[in-house]
């Protein structure tokens, strides 16, 4: 089974990965899924994985933002 630290990392490297090779849509898509999974984990009474992927969605949106 999928574990929420598994999908922590994957998005870590999927942000990183698209921050590298400058995949806009990418960072967007990233930035999407982890809002998503924000209101999951909120929805679950999970705080501090609702956080986590608060903070990978500002990681994905910030590197979006970059020139």
């Amino acid at each position: 089974m999928l574990t929420a630290e598994q999908i922590f990392e994957y998005l870590e490297r999927v942000i990183a990965e698209d921050r590298l090779t400058g995949n806009r849509i990418g960072l967007k898509n990233a930035q999407v899924a982890a809002g998503f999974l924000v209101a999951a984990a909120k929805n679950a009474h999970d705080d501090e994985s609702a956080r986590k992927f608060q903070i990978l969605g500002a990681q994905a949106a910030n590197n979006r933002e970059k020139p």
